[in-house]
C-alpha cells in the first residue's frame, strides 16, 4: 500500500502532496474496504502463509488459491465493469462458505457455482465439518431470564419458580431454555455490565441472602464448602474480597478506596475489617453454586438444556478489573482509558458508549489467553451451551477514548481464531453460539466459518418481507426476537400496522419455526403474544430495563399455543 491509498487519496511522487496525516478528507468507504481485507487475512492464517496458486476463469475473472496444512481458500474477483459471471470451482473439502456474501455457494457434481456481480468478489473458505464446535440437537426453546419467571410479588428465582418453568417447558416439548447472564448486575440491573465475570447473582437465590447465609453458616466448614472454595479460588478469592471491601465503603467504586485496598492481594483476607465479609461472600457464592447446579440437574433430567449468556465486557468497577488490571485498558488510577461501545447506526444515530474498559489483547495473547480460558471453563461448567454476546468484538472491537463521544471511536483487531483454537485445545468441541448481529463484516463471517460456531438469525432483521417468506442463513440458530429488540407483536404493529398484529405475529413465528435450521428460539414474550410494553431492554437506554416479569396465568394459558407451534414445526420433543 502506498501512503494514502487506504483513503482513496491521489498525489504525485511526493507523498506530502496528499496533505498532512491524519487526513480529514478522502473516501472512508475505501478505508473500510482496505480494513476489511486486512481483517480477513488476520482471521484466516492460510492467507498469510499458504502456497499461492493464481489462475484465470475466462477473460474477466481472476483468482488464486492459498493452501496450507489442510486449510484452503480460493479468492475470486470479477474484473468486468458490465457483466456478471458465474464460476465453477472444484470442491476440495466437504463444505464451502463465501465469507463475502455470507452464503454458501450451490454445490453440484463436486463443484461450487459462484456468482459474481460486475467488480464482485468472493473469498471461499473450504473446510470439513465439524470444526471447533459442539453441535446442538434439533429442537426449539424459550428465551426467558430467571427474574422474568412468575413468582408472586417477587422476581423469579432459582427455586420453585424456575422448577415450575422447567416443568412447563418439558410439558410443551421444548429442548432448550435460554437465560440472560446470571452474574451480579450493575446499579441499573443490567446483567451485561456485571461486577464479576465468574460469580453468581445471589439475588436469584430462592431465599433472601440473610436466610441463605444463616443456613450456610449453620453447616460449618462441611467438605462441599471447603472443596468449592479450593476449586474456585482463582475467581472466588478476589470476588469475595472485592465485595467485602465494597461493603465497608457503602458500595463506592474501588478506584476511590483507601490506597491499601486499591491493589488486590490474598493477604487482605487476614485484615480484621475485611475477613468477616470475605467469609460471608464466599458462603453466598457457594449457596448460589449449589442451587444453580440443582436447577440444571433438574432441567437436564427432563430433557431441557440450558443456554447461558456471556457478556463480552465487565464493569470497570468489578472484581476482575480490580484484581487483574493488566489485561484491561486502564489509566494510572484504574479508570477506563478506552471504553467499549458501538458506532452510530440506524438504531443509535449518536453511537453507543457502554463505559466498560476494553481488553489488552496483546497482554492476553502473551498470557495464552489464561483469563478468558478460565472464564470459558466456568461457563462450560454451569451451562450446557453458551451464547457469546457481541461476538463481533472477537474479530474487531470498537473503542472510545475516555472523555470523547461514541462518534469519535475507532476499531481495533481482536484475537480472532487464536482464542478459540486455544479453547478447543483445552476443552475439545466448544458448546458455543455466536451473537453475530449488527454490522457483520467478511472477517466476522470468516471467524464463524473458521470455528464452526453457529451464529444467530433473527426474523426481524431478515433482508426481505418475512410476512411472505423467511430464509435464514444455513447453520444459524433462528430467533423470533432477542432480549434487545421489540417483541414480535410490537414489531408487526410498527412495521405493518395490521388489523390483527397477534395473528400476523403467529404467522411469522410459525414460518420461523418451520425453517430447516436445527434450533429455533422464541422469547417468552413472543410465546405469550405480548406487545412492546413487555420489552426486556432498549439498547442505549440505562434506566427502565430488565424488569419485565411474566404473569403465571398467561404462561399456563399459552401451553396449548406453544405445544401447537412445536408440533406443527416438527420440533416437539416427546
Amino acid at each position: 500500500m502506498y501512503y494514502g491509498d487506504e483513503r482513496g487519496l491521489e498525489g504525485f511522487r511526493d507523498p506530502y502532496n496528499r496533505a498532512t496525516f491524519p487526513w480529514d478528507g478522502g473516501d472512508l468507504d475505501c478505508t473500510t474496504i482496505y480494513r476489511n481485507a486486512i481483517a480477513v487475512r488476520k482471521t484466516l492464517p492460510v492467507l498469510l502463509n499458504g502456497s499461492f496458486e493464481p489462475f484465470a476463469a475466462g477473460e474477466d475473472v481472476f483468482g488464486f488459491w492459498r493452501k496450507e496444512d489442510g486449510e484452503c481458500v480460493c479468492v475470486l474477483v470479477n474484473g468486468s465493469l458490465e457483466h456478471a459471471r458465474t464460476v465453477k470451482v472444484p470442491m476440495v473439502k466437504s463444505r464451502v462458505d463465501d465469507v463475502i456474501s455470507g452464503r454458501a455457494p450451490k454445490v453440484e457434481h463436486g463443484q461450487a457455482d459462484v456468482f459474481l456481480w460486475p467488480l464482485g468478489s468472493a473469498v471461499l473458505y473450504f473446510h470439513e465439518t465439524p470444526l471447533l464446535e459442539k453441535s446442538l440437537e434439533r429442537g426449539m426453546g424459550v428465551l426467558a431470564h430467571i427474574t422474568s419467571l412468575p413468582n408472586g410479588m417477587r422476581p423469579g428465582t432459582l427455586g420453585e419458580p424456575a422448577r415450575r418453568f422447567v416443568d412447563w417447558l418439558a410439558e410443551c416439548g421444548q429442548t432448550y431454555w435460554q437465560v440472560l447472564p446470571v452474574n451480579p448486575t450493575d446499579e441499573y440491573g443490567s446483567p451485561y455490565a456485571g461486577l464479576s465475570a465468574f460469580a453468581g447473582n445471589v439475588s436469584l437465590l430462592g431465599d433472601d441472602p440473610e436466610t441463605v447465609l444463616a443456613r450456610s453458616v449453620s453447616l460449618g466448614d462441611e467438605s462441599g464448602y471447603v472443596c468449592f472454595c479450593r476449586d474456585n479460588a482463582e475467581w472466588l478469592t478476589p470476588y469475595a474480597l472485592f465485595q467485602s471491601i465494597k461493603d465497608l465503603y457503602d458500595g463506592a467504586p474501588w478506584q476511590s478506596w483507601p490506597e491499601k485496598y486499591r491493589t488486590y492481594s490474598v493477604t487482605l483476607a487476614k485484615d480484621p475489617k475485611v475477613a468477616p465479609g470475605f467469609e460471608k461472600h464466599r458462603r453466598l457464592q457457594f449457596e448460589f453454586d449449589r442451587e444453580w447446579r440443582e436447577l440444571r440437574a433438574y432441567a437436564n433430567e427432563r430433557g431441557i438444556r440450558i443456554i447461558g449468556d456471556m457478556p463480552m465486557y465487565v464493569s470497570v468497577d468489578s472484581s476482575d478489573v480490580w484484581a487483574e488490571r493488566d489485561i484491561f485498558d486502564l489509566d494510572a488510577k484504574g479508570h477506563a482509558r478506552r471504553q467499549a461501545g458501538a458506532p452510530a447506526d440506524q438504531f443509535s444515530p449518536e453511537g453507543q458508549l457502554w463505559g466498560n474498559p476494553t481488553y489488552r489483547w496483546d497482554i492476553l495473547r502473551k498470557q495464552g489467553y489464561d483469563w478468558w480460558l478460565r472464564r470459558l471453563e466456568r461457563a462450560f461448567d454451569i451451562y450446557d451451551y453458551v451464547r457469546l454476546d457481541h461476538f463481533i468484538g472477537f474479530s474487531s472491537y470498537y473503542s472510545i477514548e475516555a472523555g470523547k463521544s461514541a462518534r469519535d471511536g475507532r476499531y481495533s483487531f481482536g484475537p480472532a481464531g487464536d482464542l478459540f483454537k486455544a479453547a478447543y485445545d483445552k476443552f475439545g468441541p466448544l458448546p458455543l453460539i455466536a451473537e453475530d448481529l449488527g454490522v457483520v463484516t467478511p472477517a466476522v463471517r470468516a471467524l464463524i466459518s473458521l470455528t464452526g460456531v453457529p451464529g444467530m438469525d433473527v426474523v426481524q432483521f431478515f433482508d426481505g418481507d418475512p410476512s411472505e417468506k423467511y430464509e435464514p442463513k444455513p447453520g444459524t440458530i433462528v430467533y423470533t426476537g432477542t432480549h434487545d429488540n421489540q417483541t414480535l407483536v410490537g414489531w408487526c404493529t410498527s412495521r405493518y400496522n395490521p388489523d390483527d398484529p397477534e395473528a400476523l405475529a403467529d404467522e411469522i413465528a410459525a414460518r420461523t419455526l418451520g425453517t430447516k435450521n436445527d434450533v429455533a428460539i422464541m422469547p417468552l414474550q413472543d410465546v405469550l403474544r405480548l406487545d412492546d410494553t413487555a420489552r426486556m431492554n432498549v439498547p442505549g437506554v440505562a434506566k427502565g430495563n430488565w424488569t419485565w416479569q411474566a404473569n403465571a396465568d398467561d404462561v399456563r394459558d399459552a401451553t396449548e399455543h406453544l405445544i401447537g407451534l412445536a408440533l406443527d414445526s416438527s420440533r416437539f420433543r416427546s
